[in-house]
């Protein structure tokens, strides 16, 4: 609030002051001409944000994202153009997103940008950010503190951002538990090539007890997934979890698969780009299609669709994913003939199965709603069923 009293009260009739740049000041600062060229193009960009902010004309803020360019480095001359556009931010009513990407951050840039976002940024991409070393433990305190503090916050994007330590993810990781606010969380290709330990960072995110809808955690190279499969085994308020291209072998699978089998929030769960075999996704799929027995199959995980698993259909209800897994076990069973021969081995062949009868004939009415394209029809299995199973015994119990 002061600061933004301390913005209006100089805002009373606006220009963009900043002053500009010289294009020799960056030849003197041993760049070459093309990133004169490139930088006079981002002072432009940064202007038309400020402006177009201002008017209210957008609600992305993208002048400071360079993928696929050269990357942008620090310099002191920027400062007061960093400090025009977080001035333009602060005053906005409808400013929601800031991409920021290939940009080398200090302190000093990033004490001007993020405070100016707290309470406006719904949406926040870092991608590729240079932070120095010796800046690293300030520059993360920064960004941690702020992203605590923004509670329009609600989808946090930081990828290929090596984080040099886990006392940095700790401060990270952090941020985004103690504001709940933050339902989207992406942090994807942080912890391969650093000391911070991605498994451990996980785990603390998906077991600090509060609802998140998204998790993408991609190219992390987790290894010793066990503390991350105790968590979804523990039936967290998670609706999807990305661990695709994470190294993940054939004993990862394992646990995924016991985890899966007590977790009925999770929702989609996205594995491509591992190390697990046919073998490994086997035992996965074996948790969400079982087609040992009727108890088995009803017992599956019905909630979890997983992308390189066939059994949970995408696009559907847990009860219409059982209702079509128990339609497709009998469905098959009935190409030879063998519905009957199960069901006794299933259900019994005592007085008290013959009750059973007129429920399973309905349950295949009822299952078949939700049936594939090649599935048999309802009145084949049912006339199958009729022919074969306790028929006399139902009639002489009538």
């Amino acid at each position: 609030l002061e600061r933004s009293i301390q913005v209006l009260r100089k805002d009373v009739s606006w220009s963009y002051s900043a002053p500009s740049i010289p294009r020799r000041h960056w030849i003197e600062q041993g760049h070459d001409e093309e990133y004169a060229d490139k930088m006079e193009d981002i002072l432009c960009r940064i202007k038309g944000d400020v402006t177009s902010i201002r008017n209210g004309e957008t609600i992305s803020c993208t002048c400071l994202d360079y993928y696929g360019q050269m990357a942008v480095l620090h310099d002191d001359a920027l400062l007061p153009h960093f400090k025009e556009l977080a001035d333009a931010i602060q005053l906005s009513k409808g400013i929601q997103e800031i991409n920021i990407d290939n940009l080398e951050l200090h302190p000093s840039a990033l004490g001007i940008l993020f405070p100016a976002m707290e309470g406006r940024m719904t949406n926040i991409d870092m991608r590729r950010i240079r932070i120095p070393g010796p800046d690293a433990v300030k520059c993360y305190e920064i960004i941690a503190s702020s992203i605590r503090r923004n509670h329009a916050l609600k989808t946090l994007t930081w990828t290929d951002n090596q984080i040099p330590s886990d006392d940095q993810a700790d401060l990270l990781i952090d941020s985004v538990i103690k504001n709940r606010s933050i339902k989207n969380v992406r942090l994807e290709n942080c912890f391969n090539q650093s000391g911070a330990n991605g498994c451990r960072a996980l785990a603390a995110l998906m077991t600090c007890g509060r609802p998140v809808d998204w998790i993408d955690f991609r190219g992390n190279a987790l290894s010793g997934i066990d503390d991350v499969a105790a968590a979804v085994a523990s039936n967290l308020q998670l609706e999807a979890l990305r661990i695709c291209d994470n190294e993940l072998n054939d004993r990862d699978a394992e646990l995924i698969a016991q985890a899966l089998k007590q977790n009925t929030n999770l929702q989609r769960l996205y594995l491509s780009g591992n190390s697990i075999t046919s073998a490994g996704f086997e035992t996965i799929r074996l948790t969400i299609y079982d087609p040992s027995s009727l108890n088995a199959m009803e017992s599956c995980n019905h909630t979890c669709w997983v992308d390189c698993v066939e059994g949970n259909d995408y696009g559907m209800t847990p009860r219409q994913r059982r209702n079509r897994k128990l339609y497709q076990l009998l469905s098959t069973r009935h190409l030879d003939g063998s519905n009957a021969r199960h069901l006794n081995g299933e259900l019994g062949e005592d007085k008290y199965t013959i009750k059973l009868v007129p429920k399973v004939l309905h349950c295949i009415k009822r299952y078949s709603i939700d049936e594939t394209e090649d599935s048999s029809t309802p009145l084949s299995i049912t006339f199958e069923l009729i022919k074969s199973w306790m028929m006399p015994e139902l009639f002489e119990h009538h």
